[in-house]
């Protein structure tokens, strides 16, 4: 076995399990594969070594970091034959090479940061962005220290986005499989009411609410500071989650608790509270109110 330092680059595809459900297992399988080969392709021709594929997603790693940016580029645009669309991880460090595959700290690292993308986009380790060429450096937007999922340390993280990628692709191409009617049928149990001013939003059980600049969003915000899409509040198996999936955080805070910043995290809520995009409650003219009807006993470990 080989250890050795490179750059470790993660490709996924977004939105497989419903595109399953959208038009079959067979079409399905049709489609992934395809552009699983489109995502190889991109990596051989910038020098990627690829070291295995688990599932719906490729795993390369590169001797040069720029080859690495730059294959990483080629990976967040749409494909024109399948729509799909992926989310990638992009890290640095040493890795041991095994006639299986690759080993160490570094692949875990890149795969949280490939889940902490939003389709279309790369999520680039501050590790890589020092070692680029300074053009390839200044396309970098800086999104801050993120709590990666199972990592104690905070990593520095900037996004590569494709500006053409709809935030919203993953769940409506090829064809509009996401959000269902299902999803709007009026609830059993729980109602999500979000408002605004004098406008007001509601969801139930097994649906959600996009929060956003996009006109797609299910909340409108058009303030600049707002992302296209900032959040999503849903309604899953009783509890009630807010994703921050926005390039500036989201600030949360409950009736009972104190105010935290989300980047790029998911918390399960209580029953009641207020959330605002990119600015501190107090600052915000975009606070939104929540409050979860139909729930007799609020959950543990809430935010």
């Amino acid at each position: 076995m080989n250890t050795t330092f490179a750059t470790l680059v993660i490709a996924d595809i977004s939105g497989s399990t419903p595109l399953y459900k959208a038009v079959g297992e067979g079409e399905a399988q049709r489609l992934i594969q395809m552009e699983l080969d489109r995502l190889r392709r991109v990596l051989a021709t910038h020098g990627g070594t690829q070291v295995g594929q688990k599932g719906d997603d490729v795993l390369s790693f590169f001797l040069d970091p720029n080859a690495a940016l730059n294959a990483a580029m080629g990976l967040i645009e749409q494909s024109p034959e399948t729509s799909l669309s992926v989310h990638v991880g992009v890290h640095c460090g040493p890795i041991v090479i095994a006639e299986k595959g690759v080993y160490g700290e570094a692949v875990n690292v890149t795969a949280r940061l490939a889940t902490a993308a939003n389709p279309g986009e790369a999520c680039v380790s501050n590790g890589v962005a020092t070692m680029l060429q300074e053009n390839l450096r200044q396309i970098l937007k800086p999104l801050g220290q993120l709590n990666l999922k199972g990592l104690t340390e905070r990593f520095m993280v900037y996004s590569l986005m494709n500006p053409d990628m709809d935030p919203f692709t993953q769940t409506r191409l090829p064809l509009s499989h996401g959000r269902t009617e299902d999803h709007w049928k009026p609830a059993e149990r729980l109602t999500l009411l979000l408002s605004h001013g004098e406008r007001s939003w509601r969801c139930h059980e097994n649906g959600e609410l996009a929060i956003g600049r996009s006109q797609d969003c299910d909340v409108v915000l058009s303030q600049p500071w707002v992302s296209r899409l900032h959040a999503v509040l849903s309604i899953k198996d009783g509890k009630l989650i807010l994703s921050d999936r926005s390039t500036s955080g989201t600030y949360l805070k409950s009736e009972a608790g104190r105010e935290i910043q989300l980047k790029r995290e998911s918390v399960m809520l209580a029953d009641s509270g207020w959330i605002s995009p990119a600015l501190p409650i107090e600052q915000s003219e975009t606070c939104l109110q929540f409050e979860l009807l139909g729930r007799s006993q609020v959950p543990q470990n809430v935010a």
